[in-house]
């Protein structure tokens, strides 16, 4: 997000004094990036997720015997994770 020209001005101003004030902590904070989590531990959170509401899916598509559910369950319990393992394969192979 662009700031105005004048917080520009004043946000300038601010990193200056503490460089001069505190020229330690001024680096530390240059040298901050905010903390990402890895596309792999997503992909693996996803997965996990999309074959635990498949299996409960599924038990509920045996207890009300439908067809339909035991089919989606079927789908997020297997079919998901494999795309998504699938697509973290082909992009390592990049």
């Amino acid at each position: 997000m662009a700031l105005h020209g004048e917080e520009q001005r004043r946000l300038t101003e601010i990193e200056r004094q503490l460089a001069e004030e505190n020229p330690r902590l001024a680096q530390r904070l240059a040298e901050l990036r905010p903390m990402r989590v890895p596309s792999v531990v997503l992909a693996a959170l996803g997965a996990l997720c999309s074959m635990v509401a498949g299996l409960f899916i599924l038990v509920a598509g045996a207890q009300a015997q439908s067809g339909f559910l035991l089919v989606l369950g079927t789908v997020l319990t297997s079919g998901v994770p494999t795309a998504v393992l699938w697509r973290m394969w082909l992009h390592r192979l990049r």
